[in-house]
């Protein structure tokens, strides 16, 4: 009894999305001037960038986000990341605000 190709790639994408959100718990960017926000391109790089780290092994596909994120703790932005063509919701979610925004992503429920 062996693995097929397509269980192994199942696996895969579970590990490199377990991975994901591990390596997302904490991530601090700089505010920009003004009010604090992390843009929304800047947020999608930064996961992009994440992921790639985490799930080794696996294709980072396109990533998108609904909208920039607000430096107030509980603010959030929707987004959605492909990782070897599976689509993977997440949301990106304020914890703390200092000089830098921190935020946590997790998968969204």
């Amino acid at each position: 009894m062996g693995v097929t190709a397509e269980g192994s790639r199942k696996n895969s994408v579970r590990r490199g999305a377990a991975g994901l959100t591990a390596a997302l718990a904490i991530v601090g960017l700089l505010a920009g001037c003004g009010d604090k926000v992390v843009k929304k391109s800047d947020l999608e790089s930064q996961i992009r960038e994440k992921a790639s780290a985490a799930a080794t092994g696996s294709k980072i596909g396109d990533v998108s986000c609904d909208k920039d994120l607000k430096g107030k703790v509980g603010s959030t932005s929707n987004c959605t990341a492909e990782i070897s063509g599976k689509k993977l919701e997440l949301v990106a979610t304020v914890t703390k605000v200092t000089d830098k925004i921190y935020y946590s992503i997790n998968f969204a429920k």
